[in-house]
């Protein structure tokens, strides 16, 4: 087949426009990433799954004994320490407790498997999705200066890695593509591959695609179109087919003992993992997760986030282990919340988060990063969680273990 130079597809197949110039810096030109010197060609898979809308993470992993957080959240807005909540983590001498919506993430804290990074952000105090999205996309400290259009997994995927030997190194478990492989012409976004990446009109469809493309070669789109098409088929090609017939994908089936679930992040990450068992190259992939942009109704909302979250996370650490897959995966979110509640029964944008770092690698067993603090004097503005961990340092040691 030959190798294509392009690919976006969401079943739809929207493209766009590749962005020219790529810096040998991953993040800035002030931040370059430190890579184990006796891996350079056998870095496990990095996953980025992003919490979109800015999560209240102070209701994923709470101080439930400090006396500001009980004064600033009414009783709601706290929860009862049960089942593995009722081990606290501590970190400068604060007590924290999982959500009990999050079991799965607590099992993975205890097993060393994942850790907590507390008091996540960068310096820049815009509190707009838009903005702080794109800092983070980007792998930069604010917007007034930029090192180029790309995505900090682009420049680090162009600095650390042979393209050549990938059949396809980036991929978006979501429907529409993220920044952060903004500038790639070796990418492709798909929420859902469980049934395989289908096109309109399925494979006979695809197949007069590739003939037309041939037949007016000389077309400027002709090469594009048709590359897109044969990668189409190349990853359906790479998944299981049914017996008997050859265009009909088997469904994904998890390795591990749990399912994935039905919604966000669960959909996406059972996607890179149909990709990694499909063995294809994937080196980088973000997967999404939706409405964290809680304002209103909070209380009603996080439990199911929570569980959402921490459910796809269990589900798709077993199946890796089923599977004997090295991976690294990150969470992060563009802000965290303010401290205290609002009128409408939620929460308003904040700014330090918490993030978390999963894989067999990691280095288990604490909490990472400083704990701000909760009196008026150590918040931001004196309402929000102040940043004391740049996010970049965070992605930097997550790839470090990789």
């Amino acid at each position: 087949m030959k190798r294509r130079e392009f690919l976006i597809t969401s079943l739809g197949l929207p493209f766009a426009s590749s962005f020219a110039g790529i810096s040998d810096l991953a993040f800035s030109q002030t931040n370059t990433l430190a890579v184990p010197a006796n891996l350079p060609n056998a870095r496990a898979p990095f996953i980025w799954v992003f919490l979109r809308g800015g999560a209240d993470t102070l209701s994923l992993l709470s101080p439930l004994d400090d006396p500001d957080f009980i004064a600033a959240r009414p009783p709601e807005y706290r929860f009862t320490p049960n089942g593995f909540n009722e081990k606290p983590l501590t970190i400068d001498g604060t007590s924290l407790y999982w959500h009990p919506k999050a079991d799965p993430l607590a099992k993975l804290y205890s097993a060393g498997r994942l850790v907590p990074w507390v008091g996540v952000g960068f310096s820049d105090e815009t509190r707009s999705h838009f903005e702080a999205q794109e800092i983070m996309d980007r792998g930069v400290g604010s917007l007034a200066k930029l090192p180029d259009s790309n995505g900090w997994m682009v420049r680090q995927l162009a600095r650390k890695h042979q393209q050549e030997k990938s059949a396809l190194p980036l991929f978006a478990g979501n429907n529409n593509l993220p920044g952060v492989m903004y500038g790639s012409n070796l990418v492709m976004a798909a929420r859902d591959l469980s049934n395989g990446l289908n096109y309109p009109g399925g494979p006979a469809a695809l197949r007069t695609l590739q003939s037309l493309c041939s037949l007016e070669a000389s077309h400027p789109a002709s090469a594009l179109m048709k590359e897109t098409a044969d990668t189409i088929n190349m990853v359906n090609q790479a998944f299981p087919k049914e017996a008997g017939n050859p265009n009909k994908v088997v469904p994904y089936v998890s390795s591990g003992a749990s399912s994935y679930p039905n919604s966000d992040p669960g959909v996406g990450l059972k996607s890179v993992a149909r990709l990694l068992q499909a063995n294809v190259g994937l080196q980088y992939a973000c997967v999404d997760h939706l409405g964290w942009d809680t304002h209103e109704y909070q209380n009603g909302k996080i439990d199911n986030l929570v569980r959402d979250l921490s459910n796809a996370l269990g589900a798709f650490d077993e199946d890796m282990q089923a599977q004997q897959q090295r991976y690294t995966l990150v969470v992060m979110t563009e802000f965290g919340r303010r401290l205290r509640t609002n009128r409408s029964g939620g929460t308003d944008h904040g700014h330090a988060s918490l993030s978390l770092v999963m894989g067999p690698n990691v280095v288990g067993g604490k909490v990472y990063g400083r704990w701000p603090g909760l009196t008026t004097s150590q918040l931001d503005r004196g309402v929000d969680l102040a940043v004391t961990t740049d996010y970049r340092q965070v992605l930097k040691q997550a790839l470090d273990w990789s």
